[in-house]
């Protein structure tokens, strides 16, 4: 019974997705084909469709190095990050360490570093994915130290009043306690790491999806600079499809909420 609900759950979600899209979709249709809108400012969904196929020649190059950038960069700034996290999960001392760095960081733009990286490591490939790599690690990093601050010090002391040594809380309280919060860390990075890829590209580069956006600007070509913008949503909406299935898997003891009227303290 609770089985037919969570699908009668998701089947509504959806839905209710598709009408969004739809609407989306209409408004499109009625602002530059009922309004008539210049193209320059919104292109017809059919221009953006038609840019597909104008573009089909240079993507594929473009798409494999794109990928192979926020691939390289998110898996980097993925073990830093996450090794970074356990570090401060196991030692005070660490922790304390990081807590200062982490705070004076957090407010900092990562788009603010693009000029000292230019200046340290050239024009090129090496620091655009060091770009990727430093957002995502500070994502992760300082989403982990939250989580560190807001584990119930109960637990803590539970465990300690049961006899637990050091390595047991950690293993036993501590890490089950971050471990949803570093891997949902690593599904923003991962969005973060898309974002971070197009600011990347600006800096001088001469190849990928970024640089091709460039290209459809100088040309003032709106309909390929959305064609890219909708590629790249694609791109990462595919990633976190991927991420969200690992974080089921390895979160199991977490609760889970599937559509419906739970999703929600206040309802009809």
């Amino acid at each position: 019974m609770k089985e037919e609900e969570n699908i009668r759950a998701k089947i509504k979600k959806y839905l209710i997705g598709a009408w969004m899209w739809f609407a989306i979709l209409l408004i499109w249709f009625l602002i530059t084909n009922v309004l008539h809108v210049r193209p320059i400012i919104l292109p017809s969904v059919v221009d953006v469709l038609k840019s597909f196929k104008i573009l089909s020649a240079a993507l594929p190059k473009a798409l494999a190095i794109s990928i192979y950038m926020i691939v390289v960069g998110f898996i980097i700034g993925t073990v830093l990050g996450v090794g970074t996290s356990i570090l401060m999960a196991y030692s005070k001392f660490i922790r304390d360490s990081f807590t200062s760095v982490f705070d004076f960081i957090r407010p900092v733009p990562v788009f603010a570093l693009i000029p000292l990286f230019i200046l340290w490591f050239g024009i090129g490939r090496v620091p655009q994915i060091v770009l990727i790599t430093v957002g995502v690690s500070v994502i992760i990093g300082v989403v982990t130290l939250d989580a560190i601050r807001n584990i119930p010090k109960i637990y803590i002391d539970a465990a300690y009043t049961l006899g637990a040594k050091k390595k047991q809380v950690f293993s036993s309280v501590i890490l089950p306690c971050i471990f949803p919060h570093v891997i949902g860390s690593i599904r923003v990075g991962a969005a973060a790491a898309f974002g971070l890829d197009v600011a990347a590209e600006f800096m001088g580069s001469q190849e990928g999806l970024g640089y091709l956006m460039i290209v459809q600007q100088n040309y003032l070509k709106t309909d390929g600079i959305l064609a890219i913008v909708i590629i790249y949503s694609i791109l990462a909406y595919l990633f976190d499809r991927i991420l969200c299935a690992v974080e089921k898997k390895l979160t199991y003891w977490t609760e889970r909420r599937v559509g419906g009227k739970e999703d929600f303290i206040f309802y009809e």
